[in-house]
């Protein structure tokens, strides 16, 4: 936290929010949801895509199936190389090599409540009772 700045009434300025995009076998997104969790990402989206690549192409690089799970996390900026070099072993280990994750900016978000909710920071989030 050394690394916010003070803002002119005195608030802490909030971590960058990244999108944070991973793309992983069918059947495995559930698994790395679940793996991302761990990391404070406290808003996944997981959809089903499909690969558009030519049949003969993927039957030569012996890919029998080329649907996808792809996951849209909302993460930190500080946690992000720490989640990268956990996905990078985790997609040697369970995922057979085959996965990919990459990181966009979100260059605003709106209300300090959905700011809240989305960085996984409870001193943001209003308590009930």
């Amino acid at each position: 936290m050394d690394e916010k700045k003070n803002n002119a009434a005195g608030n802490l300025a909030p971590d960058k929010l990244m999108m944070l995009i991973t793309v992983v076998r069918k059947g495995k997104g559930t698994f790395f949801c679940d793996f991302l969790k761990t990391y404070d990402a406290n808003l996944q989206v997981a959809v089903v895509g499909t690969g558009t690549a030519e049949t003969n192409l993927v039957e030569f690089l012996g890919l029998k199936d080329n649907r996808r799970s792809i996951i849209f996390s909302i993460v930190r900026e500080e946690r992000l190389s720490e989640i990268m070099e956990a996905l990078e072993e985790r997609f040697h280990t369970v995922n057979n090599d085959t996965g990919i994750s990459f990181a966009v900016p979100l260059s605003s978000v709106i209300g300090k409540l959905s700011y809240g909710f989305l960085s996984n920071d409870q001193r943001m989030v209003k308590k009930n009772g």
